[in-house]
């Protein structure tokens, strides 16, 4: 509770939050851990913010994410008089009524005009925090009255997106760029006055600044402007930056030819990197590429089941129904991993009801395989009728093989 944040803790945050280079955010952390042990209780929020993952933090600096643990430190933080404990208490879910009991605050009010006293003195992470608190809603906390005046949450937001866009947009100047995503939700609303050319002013400096906002750029151009030239370019900046979905992103412009000539094996060199680096849907491409042997990469099942299996359990989700299609396959074949039919039908499981989800080959390659559990018993309960329905439906997407199987499966019959 002194008011403004000590000076090793201003550099740390300067370095974390807006220089975007791997080393020097390293070193701004390291500042913070030696703060937080001479007992500076904001130095113990932000290490929290650190370890609460992508969201509060550019992935590319390593940090990993622990929720639970960061949870702690922000709760220890606004104990010992943090006001940003406070806030990033509220912002996580961590205000709990321990909290408010025991924290030396009268009220999250007081806490939140500590902050608002160094954002009006011009501590850009300090005006991102205001932002924040109009934005989520916290400011119901400020003033609990207030909440009377609105009828639902669109009508709260017409009073609270104006000033978290203010707020916004004076961090931008500092050169944070952490509100970006809330102010762009902003500005789709429509309900705070927008100026486009403002907009793009703030979208391209913050470009180069962080390479998060350099890939949401690129996205800008080719969804919003139609410009793929343009928003490639905007993708290997941020790649070269180390962003890992822009990354992808570039990945997936070469996959596909758009704004360049389709080059596989460029797409390839990009999907790996960003494989690596944790992104599910380049962890799946290269699954893809390695089971089918696409371009210049040689077939290798193996591998094709490691980043399977990656995408898979990756817990940004978005890929299982993909991975776990081509995984059924693997272990009911043997591709690349010991046959096991028991293994193979729990990933066919996943599927089964999502078929058509998929796409051709992959579609009637997992109905074949359904066949082939069902009509033989192999991992599933015997059911040849229903084995007979799902060879037919693979036929009928041009599966050679369920037409085999189901040839002499009538024979038999």
């Amino acid at each position: 509770m002194n008011g403004r944040y000590g000076l090793p803790v201003v550099k740390a945050v300067d370095l974390i939050w807006t220089s975007f280079d791997k080393e020097e955010m390293r070193r701004g952390y390291a500042m913070l851990l030696d703060a937080a042990q001479k007992g500076d209780a904001d130095a113990l929020c932000f290490i929290g913010r650190c370890h609460l993952g992508e969201e509060f933090v550019w992935s590319g600096a390593g940090f990993a994410t622990d929720e639970a643990n960061a949870s702690l430190l922000i709760k220890k933080s606004a104990l010992m008089g943090s006001a940003t404990g406070v806030l990033m208490a509220a912002r996580t879910g961590n205000f709990t009524p321990s909290v408010k009991r025991e924290m030396p605050f009268a009220s999250f009010k007081e806490a939140y005009e500590e902050i608002l006293e160094q954002a009006e003195r011009g501590n850009a992470f300090c005006q991102y925090m205001i932002g924040n608190v109009y934005y989520w809603g916290d400011y119901l906390l400020v003033e609990p009255e207030l909440a009377k005046r609105f009828k639902n949450v669109d009508d709260y937001n017409q009073f609270s997106y104006p000033i978290a866009r203010d707020y916004y947009e004076r961090s931008f100047r500092g050169r944070v760029a952490a509100g970006w995503g809330n102010y762009q939700n902003i500005w789709k609303s429509g309900l705070a006055k927008d100026n486009s050319e403002l907009y793009e002013h703030y979208f391209l400096e913050l470009a180069e600044i962080s390479p998060v906002v350099c890939c949401a750029y690129g996205i800008y151009l080719g969804q919003v402007k139609k410009d793929m030239k343009g928003a490639l370019d905007y993708y290997i900046r941020a790649a070269q930056r180390g962003d890992i979905q822009a990354t992808f992103n570039a990945g997936c412009c070469y996959d596909s030819g758009s704004g360049v000539e389709q080059d596989v094996d460029m797409a390839f060199r990009f999907y790996e990197v960003a494989a690596i680096g944790g992104e599910p849907g380049a962890q799946w491409q290269v699954g893809y590429y390695y089971f089918d042997g696409w371009g210049s990469v040689e077939q290798d099942y193996a591998k094709a089941v490691r980043w399977f299996k990656e995408a898979y359990d990756n817990p940004k989700g978005g890929y299982e129904l993909k991975s776990a299609a081509y995984l059924a396959i693997c272990y009911q074949e043997g591709l690349g991993v010991v046959q096991d039919y028991d293994v193979a039908f729990l990933y066919l499981q996943e599927v089964e009801d999502s078929v058509d989800e998929l796409w051709n080959p992959i579609n009637a390659m997992v109905l074949n395989a359904l066949g082939v559990a069902y009509a033989n018993g192999l991992g599933a309960e015997q059911d040849t009728g229903l084995g007979l329905n799902y060879f037919r439906k693979a036929v009928e997407l041009g599966s050679e093989s369920a037409k085999k199987n189901l040839e002499r499966l009538q024979g038999i019959r």
